[in-house]
């Protein structure tokens, strides 16, 4: 693990690039209190005061049965972090496809004690130092991320800035939820910008809202790519669904690399297109 100094009070901890399964947590210290934003494979979370999740994924809740410290998610992504039958209900994949090995792999435990935080909400970490979720649903309903003042650094957490795009796949991931959290991105003026995944760290803004563009520049391209294939279609033939167009390009390229929930997760996103296409 690589220990990045954002600002005075502002720790990355990048594990690996940043590359999923991996992730850059941030470490946030004020007064005499440690705070941490997200856990990972490389880091854990056993030395931090208070963990703040800026969403349920594995990779962002590493070992949370690890610690005693407090732990803290958005309301509408607690179900998730507190019970596992709700995980699994919230990712939104077919039955079986999680189960112990993904649990080993990411030390993931129950954490039923848990709390939430709202929209609204502004993290005391102590020594004039706060965070303040800023609410970027569509990943997952509850996906946020913080900003950290006074420092002015944001963490736009798996707004990831990638070429590959978004994701947006879980029970309550929606379109237009993804695109008001790009355009909420842009409207952030910060003196530091980074991500949980392979972007960052960011000093300069028009950096940032470049890779910013190429990454919101996926939904567009996907849903040129789907319009191509149902052009294809025979005159008279019924409707084209979701799982008919998996694999043929739209999210994952073909004959590309593919995650083992590829076809879950491309099933979803190209569902969330036809809604508006056809």
């Amino acid at each position: 693990m690589e220990e990045v100094r954002l600002s005075e009070h502002v720790v990355m901890l990048r594990g690996d690039g940043g590359v999923y399964p991996n992730g850059s947590p941030l470490r946030v210290t004020g007064g005499d209190t440690v705070v941490q934003i997200d856990s990972s494979l490389d880091s854990g979370c056993a030395a931090a005061d208070l963990i703040v999740l800026s969403h349920y994924h594995e990779d962002h809740v590493v070992g949370l049965g690890e610690t005693r410290a407090p732990v803290t998610v958005h309301r509408r992504d607690l179900p998730a972090v507190a019970s596992w039958d709700e995980f699994v209900r919230c990712m939104n994949v077919p039955p079986g496809a999680l189960g112990d090995e993904l649990k080993r792999t990411f030390r993931l435990s129950e954490r039923p004690d848990a709390t939430p935080f709202d929209d609204d909400a502004v993290i005391d970490v102590g020594g004039g130092v706060t965070l303040r979720a800023v609410p970027l649903p569509g990943h997952t309903g509850g996906h946020c991320g913080f900003f950290v003042e006074p420092d002015g650094v944001f963490f736009t957490a798996d707004v990831d800035l990638s070429s590959f795009g978004p994701v947006y796949a879980d029970l309550e991931s929606t379109l237009p939820d993804v695109r008001a959290s790009l355009a909420r991105c842009a409207e952030i003026e910060a003196a530091v910008y980074t991500t949980f995944h392979h972007k960052g760290p960011y000093t300069d803004r028009a950096g940032f809202l470049a890779d910013l563009a190429t990454h919101a520049a996926a939904l567009d391209a996907r849903e040129a790519r789907l319009r191509a294939l149902l052009a294809e279609r025979p005159a008279g033939e019924g409707p084209t669904t979701a799982r008919e167009l998996v694999g043929r390009g739209v999210v994952y390229r073909v004959g590309g690399r593919r995650p083992w929930y590829a076809d879950a997760v491309e099933e979803v996103i190209i569902g969330h297109h036809l809604a508006e296409t056809v």
